[in-house]
């Protein structure tokens, strides 16, 4: 049997009812980097974690996903739960209202009731998969549904504004014309922010609050939730400021596909941006950098698989994404791997796809060690940066440094010292020093 699937790129997917069932039988390995799968891996890939994934059928039979997770090491259990907000958004008792008190068929941003009926079905779906031996470390969502400017329709603010409980809302968001959320301004930015919290408070209601009655420790994330506040701001791909406050569970999962939309068309750093793969991986070290700052919740963030960007050298800057993301305080990550629906399809995971993750993750506990310490201060990422600099102190206790470099970059000069370092014509190296001497660098030129 298959579904259609609204995958965490945005694009439809198809794929199998249950993307893998566990098989492993070993102890959980101590290993600090790893990432939890969309599609199942190979037993040999042991870095590399299945998602459960929870479907509405299993909601009536928690002892299947039991099952299921059984032969999962310790610590590595994380529930997928596909689609299983489907009607936040277009529950009656949540609807907009008339004046009158009738339900509209439009969406609005009073989503409690709604959310609290979709609880009490998941606090009975965690109660009889705790009873039935059931464990859970980590509760992923992909939820990209809401209420924004990009996703309601005119008509539909419109009855928003027209709702008798927009009187207090307007208060909070310091104007009452609904329709200059379509706009480019403050108005559109403080709608957005006001709409993104509301959802993630109904998600947290319907989904992380019910697991935690049950699973006191469990961790959580939604795609794409994450903070960016204040001064911290940074565009998202297409170049909107947009400030977020929408995280779900226990951590923020901002998304690093190697991509970028129409932000590769606007002036930064005194030029036409571009849409190289270090111009790339430099924009999202930038948007990294925004969400710790905004926040000081953990970020465990979504990454593609090698072949989903067909840029030059895009190879070569997806393993300096994952090195660059180690060494700048990133522990787990969530891995979108769908595999070909169709055949002769290209360009989508495979088997090799998560050889390569998997082999770029040995690395990193090799060099780093069972308890690496936290990031090393490197400096801030701007617009212009000729060079990505991320530290990390290993296991003993020096610091690993990851240099990440534009194609045709074939020496960086270490400080304070001036020692010459050959890239050996590759996208980066790895440089140590001890941990009472830091260093810095820059390209040789």
């Amino acid at each position: 049997m298959c579904i259609v699937l609204t995958c965490v790129c945005g694009c439809a997917v198809t794929g199998q009812t249950h993307a893998v069932a566990a098989t492993r039988q070993r102890p959980a390995p101590q290993r600090v980097f790893w990432a939890w799968c969309w599609s199942a891996p190979a037993a040999g890939d042991k870095n590399l974690y299945p998602m459960i994934w929870i479907r509405h059928a299993d909601y009536a039979t928690p002892a299947t996903v039991v099952a299921e997770t059984q032969n999962m090491p310790r610590g590595k259990v994380a529930l997928f739960f596909w689609n299983g907000a489907a009607s936040l958004l277009s529950r009656p008792v949540d609807g907009c209202r008339t004046l009158a008190g009738k339900p509209t068929r439009y969406s609005s941003p009073w989503i409690r009731r709604g959310a609290d009926e979709l609880g009490r079905r998941f606090t009975s779906f965690f109660q009889r998969y705790k009873a039935a031996g059931g464990r859970l470390n980590y509760l992923v969502l992909d939820y990209e549904a809401g209420i924004t400017c990009w996703q309601i329709s005119p008509a539909n603010a419109k009855a928003i504004q027209a709702d008798p409980r927009f009187a207090g809302l307007k208060e909070r968001l310091g104007f009452s014309n609904m329709q200059s959320i379509f706009e480019a301004g403050v108005q559109r930015r403080m709608w957005n922010l006001l709409a993104g919290r509301r959802v993630a408070t109904a998600l947290n209601r319907a989904f992380y609050r019910p697991a935690r009655v049950y699973f006191p420790r469990v961790g959580g994330s939604n795609f794409g939730g994450e903070a960016m506040l204040g001064p911290h701001l940074a565009p998202d791909v297409n170049g909107h400021y947009q400030p977020e406050d929408c995280i779900f569970g226990t951590a923020q999962s901002p998304a690093f596909y190697g991509t970028i939309g129409q932000l590769a068309g606007d002036v930064k750093g005194g030029a036409v941006y571009g849409h190289s793969s270090f111009a790339a991986l430099r924009y999202e070290m930038i948007y990294l950098q925004a969400v710790e700052r905004s926040s000081h919740k953990p970020v465990i963030p979504w990454i593609g698989y090698p072949e989903f960007v067909h840029t030059p050298h895009a190879a070569g800057y997806y393993r300096e994404l994952v090195y660059q993301l180690a060494l700048r305080g990133v522990d787990r990550f969530l891995y979108w791997n769908p595999r070909a629906w169709r055949k002769n399809q290209k360009y989508m995971a495979t088997a090799r796809s998560d050889r390569r993750l998997n082999h770029y993750l040995t690395v990193l506990n090799t060099k780093l060690g069972p308890t690496p310490g936290p990031a090393e201060r490197t400096g801030r990422v701007n617009w212009s940066s000729g060079l990505l600099v991320a530290g990390r102190k290993t296991f003993a206790g020096n610091i690993l440094y990851r240099v990440t470099v534009p194609p045709g970059t074939t020496t960086i000069v270490a400080g304070p010292t001036g020692r010459r370092i050959n890239t050996g014509g590759k996208c980066g190296v790895w440089v140590s020093s001890p941990a009472d001497q830091p260093l810095t660098f820059r390209v040789s030129h």
